[in-house]
């Protein structure tokens, strides 16, 4: 089969399509033919060696979180038969930039009907992220007054659309030029921080979550509540120093570190179901141009996702799997 990986730190032309072999699921996993990879910020970290000191440098990589795809093979047990459209978000190993990939039953979700392979790629870790963080300290409850810092990015798209289901009342932070995109999303109120300073407003919110981690806590602080939580993706030195303190304070200090759960991937289809969300794709790419998805990646400058799709390189006809391999599961 087909993979794009990486042999060393580096840039976008670090990305290699290669002949690798076909994974072989262990008991509890499925095999899917993936049709869709979502494409994400940690991708090019991973890439350029941002996060080494958390993945060490064993290569070669294939990197990718996001899938969406058909079921190629199952054991009796799964859940999910052969031809079901699933997606999921993967575990910190990746592959999701690969023609096939194994994934845990508990990692999986049925797709949509109303969404095509594409959109549902561009899903998972986004939404889980949006999800989980509006769980983290206090649970995002109906009228609580929510701040999104990078309301237009992949995972701030998700993140106005999810706050808006749960009855929040939220404040979207973009740029001029996205305050229309985003109050299509559903936001109540946009700040332009290219004119005014968000962190300026007057202490109303329950939660300020910066999806972009281009803030701090400290400058977040006075616009919280009592009893507020500021919380962000990236966590660094000052924001665990204030962590320490949380016990002390009215005003809480966390990060949200997304993990995969076929759970809550539940929740946000339902929510795509009943259509209070919809993924925003800003291009969609063949596998074999995911440099060029990296380098418009690393602009900074994307609204909503990119993705790669696997169909128009690897055509879904083009290999036969070979007979089931021998193992300790029956598929």
């Amino acid at each position: 089969m087909k993979a794009l990986r990486i042999h060393q730190f580096g840039g976008p032309e670090q990305l290699l399509e290669e002949d690798v072999s076909l994974p072989i699921p262990e008991r509890g996993e499925v095999l899917i033919r993936v049709h869709a990879a979502g494409v994400n910020p940690v991708d090019f970290k991973l890439r350029n060696g941002s996060m080494k000191l958390l993945t060490g440098k064993k290569f070669p990589r294939t990197l990718g979180f996001d899938i969406a795809g058909v079921v190629e093979r199952a054991d009796k047990s799964s859940p999910y038969k052969p031809g079901d459209r699933v997606f999921a978000m993967l575990p910190f190993k990746g592959g999701g930039y690969a023609e096939f990939v194994c994934v845990k039953n508990e990692f999986l979700c049925p797709i949509p009907n109303d969404i095509n392979m594409t959109e549902a790629a561009a899903t998972p870790l986004a939404a889980l992220t949006a999800l989980q963080a509006f769980r983290k300290k206090e649970y995002l409850r109906e009228g609580d007054k929510v701040l999104i810092n990078g309301a237009s990015g992949g995972v701030g798209s998700f993140a106005v659309q999810i706050a808006k289901a749960l009855g929040a009342h939220v404040t979207a932070v973009a740029s001029g030029k996205n305050r229309d995109f985003v109050k299509e999303l559903g936001a109540d109120e946009v700040i332009d921080y290219t004119t005014d300073d968000f962190t300026k407003q007057s202490p109303k919110f329950h939660k300020v979550f910066d999806a972009v981690a281009k803030s701090s806590f400290k400058k977040c602080k006075p616009i919280l509540r009592k009893g507020g939580s500021y919380v962000t993706t990236v966590p660094d030195r000052r924001l665990f120093c204030s962590m320490m303190w949380n016990f002390l304070r009215k005003k809480k200090a966390t990060f949200i570190m997304v993990k995969p759960s076929g759970e809550d991937l539940h929740v946000i289809a339902d929510m795509i179901a009943t259509r209070q969300v919809k993924p925003q794709i800003e291009a969609t790419f063949p596998m074999k141009e995911g440099q060029q998805a990296h380098r418009m990646l690393e602009t900074g400058r994307v609204r909503g996702k990119l993705v790669l799709t696997l169909e128009e390189v690897f055509p879904s006809n083009h290999e036969t799997l070979p007979a089931d391999p021998p193992s300790t599961a029956v598929y």
